[in-house]
């Protein structure tokens, strides 16, 4: 099990001035282990907001915002062209997915602990979850699309 994180180990290097990652920016860092569909807005943002944790927590919150709604929108058009069971199924998929979603979350929450940082890294988990779920119905989309 990996015991050190992405957003952990990337302001913990940006504030002991660590040379590990040297020519590394941080949305490289965070690069490393992000879904395909995390937007270059995102990456922009948090090497703007370099170990300032307020701004970092203002890319991830505009980051959530558009991965929840590029999920939403993928959604909802998946389910515009889906009938039957097919649809049924997605919908029984969609639910289950975001009852674990969110009980994923709570259980890093309580994983994480308090610390700000904690904080940061448990969104940016959040965002990635979404941001893989959203890529998931992209696929299934295609899938739609050419039948």
């Amino acid at each position: 099990m990996r015991t050190v994180h992405t957003l952990a180990i990337t302001l913990a290097l940006l504030v002991t001035g660590s040379s590990a990652f040297a020519a590394d920016s941080t949305s490289q860092v965070i690069k490393r282990q992000a879904p395909k569909g995390i937007t270059a807005t995102f990456y922009t943002c948090v090497d703007k907001a370099g170990s300032d944790a307020t701004a970092q927590g203002a890319c991830l919150a505009t980051e959530k915002k558009t991965q929840d709604t590029r999920l939403n929108t993928t959604y909802k058009a998946l389910t515009a062209k889906l009938t039957g069971n097919a649809k049924a199924n997605l919908l029984t998929s969609e639910r289950a997915w975001l009852e674990f979603h969110n009980r994923n979350g709570d259980f890093e929450a309580a994983l994480y602990g308090d610390e700000p940082v904690a904080d940061l890294q448990v969104t940016q988990n959040e965002i990635f979850s979404i941001a893989e779920r959203a890529d998931a119905l992209d696929k299934y989309l295609t899938i739609a699309n050419d039948q």
